[in-house]
């Protein structure tokens, strides 16, 4: 080994920290203005970037119209605020009722000197690249965050169904809204839904959300950042509505090779009497013309779900591959007194799948040779908070690898995400992250296949990753549960 060899050798660690902090020089706008900058661009050393289109990505579907995004007008504190020490009986009485938070979770809090951020946030990326920090977590400090932001209700809202949906917070949370605590989230995975039907305030009474995040907890050992790192929407629905996720159909094959569409809506009632309902769901095809449709009636009770169900036969459909990833429109329509008052459109793909332990994968009877990779969801410059316009361009140069499915590691994704894996064509493994079958965690297991479960691309379920104690008699029992 040369003299020069020797004094420009680094280790491993020094190496990892020196990569994180090139990720964290470069910002979102050189981010952006490298993704449109060609081959020339690349060539000239800058990110790697696809060819540019002349057309811009497909526009999402509005799956529910009763959602509105909520990403701007949060304010953040970096680090914990303990909560006061509560003394005198009169204190510890009302701290001890509803909407009596105390700390940086009351109502009246003054966070007026916190600075404002848009969501999603993954505050990590901003904390400074140190060498004894674990390197599992980028040689980043995490560490405690949090949130506020004042909400605004229409006095029109009143009698209405509402509800807060948190796609992804890292990593574990508590959430108040006006004063009282609402939800506990315990991982960094899983969407949190909150009802805030209750509690809500209307016209100039403002509502406040508060939430504290806990980033030390860890729930692997890769980098998973820190905050409200997914989108957050607010929801308005009438008060006969269908459940968030409630909406199940699932294309199956007949023996004779004819196919159905089973279509089973979760419904809610909100309202002091039992509610009346039809439901209408309406299958269209790719050149929006009508395949199916088909009605069924049901009496919603007051405060309790309730399962509506009905079938749509379809003779012939296109089916939905990875080449050729066709995908119909399912339109699930709740009317009540003769009026729509809740509707969700979803995409649907027909397909079958199996394993054959001579012949492997076989998607529509046709054997296909799974090509595919291991994603965790961070990149570089952003982390965690990921613009779902970075993700398509992730899926897309997937696809120009020659890639043809994906494994999200090792935990549940967000749902833009498998929005562009059905529209795209590629095979997912929908994995969940934590392997505990204590009611927590079975819930987080529950809601993954209940999020996720009409998905054309989502060919298999995973429990777990690498667990030490998957061969035990222990493990074998945790499975079977």
């Amino acid at each position: 080994m040369t003299q020069d060899q020797r004094r420009t050798r680094i280790s491993r660690r020094r190496f990892l920290a020196n990569g994180a902090a090139l990720g964290a020089a470069l910002s979102p706008a050189q981010v952006a203005r490298a993704a449109v900058s060609g081959p020339e661009g690349a060539a000239a050393g800058m990110l790697p970037m696809p060819a540019m289109r002349d057309a811009l990505p497909p526009r999402p579907s509005i799956e529910d119209p009763g959602r509105s995004l909520m990403d701007s007008g949060w304010r953040f504190h970096l680090g914990d605020i303990p909560m006061p020490e509560i003394r005198g009986h009169g204190w510890s009485y009302n701290s001890a009722k509803a909407g009596q938070a105390q700390g940086a979770a009351a109502m009246q809090y003054d966070d007026s000197d916190w600075p404002e951020v848009e969501l999603p946030h993954d505050w990590a990326m901003a904390m400074p690249i140190e060498e004894t920090a674990n390197v599992s977590q980028g040689y980043r400090r995490r560490g405690f965050g949090w949130y506020r932001r004042a909400l605004r209700l229409d006095p029109q809202d009143r009698g209405r169904y509402l509800e807060i949906q948190f796609g992804g917070i890292a990593t574990n949370a508590t959430i108040w809204f006006n004063g009282s605590v609402v939800a506990h989230n315990w991982s960094g995975y899983t969407s949190v839904y909150v009802d805030i039907t209750d509690l809500a305030r209307y016209g100039d009474d403002l509502n406040m959300i508060v939430v504290r995040v806990d980033a030390q907890s860890m729930e692997g050992w890769w980098y998973e950042g820190a905050g409200l790192y997914r989108h957050v929407w607010l929801v308005k629905r009438d008060a006969t509505y269908i459940a968030t996720d409630g909406i199940h159909a699932d294309p199956r094959r007949g023996p004779g090779g004819a196919w159905t569409v089973p279509v089973t809506a979760t419904l809610g009632n909100i309202g002091t009497r039992s509610a009346a309902v039809t439901i209408e769901a309406t299958l269209i095809d790719p050149d929006g013309r009508m395949v199916a449709t088909h009605t069924a009636a049901g009496t919603v009770p007051s405060l309790e779900p309730m399962d509506v169900a009905l079938t749509l036969p379809v003779a012939t459909p296109g089916l939905w591959s990875v080449d050729r990833p066709t995908l119909y429109t399912l339109r699930t329509r709740l009317i009540r007194a003769g009026r729509t008052v809740d509707e969700r459109t979803l995409r649907i793909g027909f397909r079958t799948v199996r394993f054959d332990a001579a012949t492997g994968f076989h998607l529509n009877d046709q054997p296909l040779k799974i090509k595919g990779t291991c994603n965790h969801q961070d990149h570089a410059g952003v982390g965690v908070a990921v613009p779902d316009a970075l993700w398509e361009w992730r899926l897309r140069r997937l696809k120009d690898l020659g890639c043809n499915a994906i494994r999200f590691s090792h935990n549940a994704i967000a749902t833009e995400v498998l929005d562009a894996c059905d529209r795209m064509g590629f095979l997912v493994m929908s994995e969940n992250r934590n392997f505990n079958t204590s009611p927590d965690y079975i819930a987080q297991l529950q809601w993954l296949v209940r999020r996720d479960r009409n998905r054309p691309s989502v060919i298999l379920w995973s429990v777990f990753n690498e667990e030490p104690m998957q061969g035990t008699p222990a493990g074998y029992e945790m499975v079977r549960r």
